[in-house]
Order: C-alpha cells, then structure tokens, then sequence
C-alpha cells in the first residue's frame, strides 16, 4: 500500500490537493500500487482530465471571456510531459501510439 507521503506527492504531480472524488488518498494509493510508478499514475490522471475537458469551449459575453478549452490542451501538455518522463518498458499501454487530438473551437 503507498504511504501517505507518496499520496502527498502524486497530489502535487497531479494539482489534487483535496481528498475528495475521484482523487481520494485510498483510491490513489490503489492507482500507485496498480502502476509502480508515481510517473505513470500522473499521467493517467492527466489523460483523464484531458479527456473529461476536452468538450469544454471558450466563452465571450458581456466583456469578460474564459478561455476553458485552455483546460484540455493544457492538460494534454502535462500528460506529455509525465509520458517522456516515463521509460518505454513501464509505459501504460496505448500511450504515445500517435493518437492526435485538436483543441474544440466554436464559432
């Protein structure tokens, strides 16, 4: 079982700094047990957040704007990132199989 340091840890890699859903400490000390690697775990979650931001579209109205579909590509750079710094032997599988996915943008 990952220790609550190593918990602590994945919550900076990954910007969960609360215990709530999906991101509790038992279910990431799960998810680090299940992959080995604080490396490979952030880039799941990462991938997930990209994949539960990806709808998500820039809003202008009234003179203020919010760039949301900021959140996926962002997203997407930190689970690049998390990928280079994993070696090719503990990749999850389907990781960097060329997969490209372009930023949401509505007229």
């Amino acid at each position: 079982m990952a220790t609550a340091d190593e918990v602590a840890a994945l919550r900076l890699l990954i910007a969960e700094p609360t215990n709530k859903e999906p991101y509790t400490d038992s279910a990431l000390s799960v998810r680090l047990d299940a992959d080995g690697n604080a490396d490979v775990t952030a880039y799941n979650v990462w991938t997930e957040k990209a994949a539960a931001w990806a709808a998500l579209a820039d809003i202008s109205e009234g003179g203020s704007s919010r760039k949301q579909g900021d959140l996926h590509e962002q997203a997407l750079n930190m689970a690049a990132y998390f990928r280079k710094r994993v070696s090719d032997d503990t990749a999850p599988d389907g990781a960097g199989t060329g997969v490209r996915i372009a930023k949401l943008r509505r007229p």
